[in-house]
This record gives C-alpha cells, structure tokens and sequence, in this order.
C-alpha cells in the first residue's frame, strides 16, 4: 500500500501495477456489461469479492455512467493480489441466480385506452434463472486484461519517449520554438489523429483515456519515491554533486551599476533589500552548507508528497475534453476543490514553476532548486516507465496466461498468436474495411492545413 514515511514518501512496487491492471479490467467489464443491459452480471460481477466500489457512482438501471465516474484511483482491489482474485474466481463453482424483471406492457389503442378494465392492468412480474458459468466471465475477463496489457504497453512506450523529448528541450540553452511541423500534428491530435488512435483503429476502450493517465499518475508516484531516496542517499559531501542543489545564489545583475539611469539612492536601496534576503541564508564551509542543503531539499520534498500524493492517488475525474474547457486568466491557476484529484502534470507543473529560484521562507531553502528537481523528476519516470512496460510484459501477462490455462476451456494450440489489437488490423486489412496506408500527410493534405 501507499504510505508516507518520517522523512519521504515510499510508494509501491511495480508488481502493484497488476492488482491495478485487473482492477480497470473489472471496471470495464461492468462498463461493457452496463452498456449491454445485462444487469444480473453487472450485480454479480461487483459483488464477488465485495468490489461494489469499482462501478460507477452514476450506475442505474439501463445506464452505464460515464468512464469518469469509474474511479481510476489505487489500491482498490480487495482481493490482492491479482493472482488471488484470478484464483478466487476460477475455482468458483457455477450457479445460478434468480432475476425478477417486470414486463413491459402491450401498447394499447386510443379505445383500449378508453376500457378501463384494460387500461388498469397490473404489471406482470416474469421470475427466471440466469446460469452463472465461471469459466465465461473469467475469459472475458481476462481478455480484457491481455487488450489492457497491449494497450498500457504501448502508452507506457509513448510517455518514455515523450518525457525524454521534453526533458531535451528543458534542458536545452536555447529552447526549440514550434515548427510548422509540429504545428500540424497538434491540429491532428485535437482532431483525434494519434498514436494511440492509429493503434486502436479509433476502437480504443471506453476507459483508456483515464487509464494513460492513471498509468502517468503510477510512474509519477514512483519516480517521486525513487527521488527520495536519492536525496535520502546524499552526504554532506556529496550534496552539491547533483544539479538541483547549489551552493551559491547567483548575484543580481540589476545592481552592477551598469545602468547610468539608476540614481545612487535607488541602489543602495536595491543593496539593502538583498542584504535583508540574504539575513537568512546558511554561511560556513561547503560540509555545513551541504548538511543544509540536504536537510531543506528532504524538507520541501516531504511537503511536497504531503501535497500531491493524495491528491495523485485519486485522480482526475474529468475528461480531456472537460479540462480544455476551463481557460484561466495569464498568470492565475484553476480554481479546485483542496480535496480534488488531479493528474501527474498538475505536480509537474508545480516545480516547473519555480523556475530558476529556489524555496523561500525555508532554512537552507536558498540552495534547493525545485525546477531542476522537477526535471530531474521527469528523468527518473522516463526510466520507471520502461520499467513498468517490463513488468506488465514479464510478470503480469504470463500469470494472466496461466490463469486462462488452468481455469477455462482455453486450448493453446487454437492461439493465432496476436494481440487483440493486432487481430483488429489483421481483420480490418482482410475485409478492407480500413485504409491503413491513410498516411498523415495525405490527413493534412485532406484538412488544408497551410
């Protein structure tokens, strides 16, 4: 489980990213389930094992609710691990449950309308037994689970590419400006053109789009562990060997004189200001400065995951879509519940903003570069997020594999060998129901983009 710990943040191990991978497969079960109008196995299914809290708050009869409304938050897997619960379900015996439903009702014409003995009829309640087989549910659930594995995989790649990218360009001198390439490609992802788009033939699952950033939001708290640690590990010594922590503030260049329009009192006024801002800085020899420096960058982290873990392990409940709605004024944040949830480039976002400077009303505080900490951040989850595409791939799908197995009627030698995903295009390109040589210059070429 998640916990903070006296001097950081200790979050879980990759092996925690299968109880989690099976908990969205049951949530998109009862989503399909839901959609379908087979309530008895929406009840059934959130019932076993007393997982009612996977189904969305905005269920009812005939509704599935919408994706947001299954909560992508952690560790809600009762039954942990998830091998437990494959067990658990596929060694549960068959049964049958009783569903009462009422009938619905001939319509009647204006006349028998007008018979009141016909128009005051009582609704006809119909009983019957719904066959409850394991080894069915199981199956679908697990092929749920191997399109979540292929899918995550495949986003797990994309973020580590995407924060290398990033990581470049912040790290750069000169800072890349947007070319009309670039340019373009954001004109196709706002209109729906992406990787991911293009790996599910735009048949991507009703969840997806909250899993990817459930997936960041995993990486996230990881790499923020790992951080940790790695302040944790440093010395006095050894403190200013890493970029985030400096040994000395950088003199303002406002006060070289160089500008003959400053008058003299207006100066010494700049002077006595900077002298009054460095009051309280930590003096003495690098070995003190050091243990400062360590101390207030364990300090800040440590706010920091008072701040933003509870709120990464919760999530946004908001769409994409809802999100690019709300535009702040320059220069002003979004106005959100304390309590809301958010995603992992709101944390981000957060030391970003510190830029250059380091952390005010703090001992030692002047020496902690939380900018170069957030990019530091984003390098450690480049590398967690490999490794969580490894854990899925190497531990999570073979216990999926061996569960389908040992508990349904799953015969190896009748596997084509394809992921689900690639059973879709190898289909699509066998009925021709899909250009897959629709290539991005000619969907720009088709939109008229200059």
């Amino acid at each position: 489980t998640m916990e903070r710990e006296k001097e950081g943040y200790t979050a879980p191990s990759s092996a925690a990213l299968g109880d989690f991978l099976v908990q969205r497969a049951i949530q998109q079960q009862l989503y399909y389930n839901a959609q379908l109008g087979n309530e008895p196995m929406v009840h059934w299914l959130k019932r076993f094992r007393s997982h009612q809290h996977l189904d969305s708050f905005q269920r009812g009869e005939g509704r599935c609710g919408f994706p947001g409304t299954y909560s992508a938050a952690f560790d809600q897997l009762k039954t942990m691990p998830f091998t437990a619960y494959l067990e658990a379900l596929g060694t549960e015996p068959d049964s049958s449950i009783e569903v009462s439903f009422v009938k619905p009702q001939r319509r009647l014409s204006a006349r028998e309308r007008a018979n009141p003995f016909l128009n005051n009829q009582p609704p006809v309640i119909e009983v019957y037994d719904q066959p409850i087989i394991i080894s069915k549910i199981l199956t679908q659930l697990l092929n749920t689970a191997d399109a979540l594995v292929e899918t995550w995989a495949f986003h797990f790649d994309e973020a580590e590419r995407c924060d290398l990218e990033r990581l470049a360009n912040d790290r750069a001198e000169m800072k890349g400006l947007p070319s009309s390439l670039m340019l373009e490609h954001a004109e196709l992802v706002k209109g729906g053109e992406t990787a991911y788009s293009r790996l599910t033939g735009d048949e991507a699952m009703p969840l997806y789009g909250f899993d990817c950033r459930a997936c960041d939001r995993f990486d996230t708290l990881r790499a923020l562990s790992l951080l940790v640690d790695e302040v944790t590990a440093l010395t006095p010594e050894t403190a200013f060997d890493v970029a985030y922590l400096r040994r000395e503030v950088a003199e303002d260049n406002a006060d070289d004189g160089r500008d003959v329009n400053v008058n003299e009192l207006l100066l010494k006024r700049r002077k006595a200001r900077r002298a009054k801002f460095e009051r309280g800085f930590v003096t003495g020899d690098d070995i003190t400065k050091g243990e400062a420096a360590r101390a207030a960058a364990l300090s800040f982290l440590q706010n920091f995951c008072n701040e933003w873990v509870p709120k990464l392990v919760k999530g946004d409940a908001r769409s994409s879509l809802v999100k690019g709605e709300y535009r702040h004024a320059p220069g002003m944040k979004e106005m959100r519940p304390e309590d809301a949830g958010v995603d992992a480039e709101e944390a981000f976002e957060e030391l970003w903003e510190y830029a250059d400077e380091g952390v005010q009303k703090m001992l030692g505080g002047e020496f902690v570069l939380p900018g170069v900490m957030g990019e530091r951040l984003r390098e450690i989850r480049a590398a967690v997020a490999a490794e969580s595409k490894g854990t899925l791939l190497d531990l999570v799908a073979p216990e999926l594999r061996k569960a389908r197995i040992e508990y349904t009627d799953y015969v190896e030698a009748d596997s084509d060998g394809l992921t689900t995903y690639e059973r879709f295009h190898h289909q699509t390109k066998v009925d021709g129901s899909e250009n897959e040589t629709y290539s991005t210059a000619a969907i720009i070429a088709e939109m008229s983009i200059d």
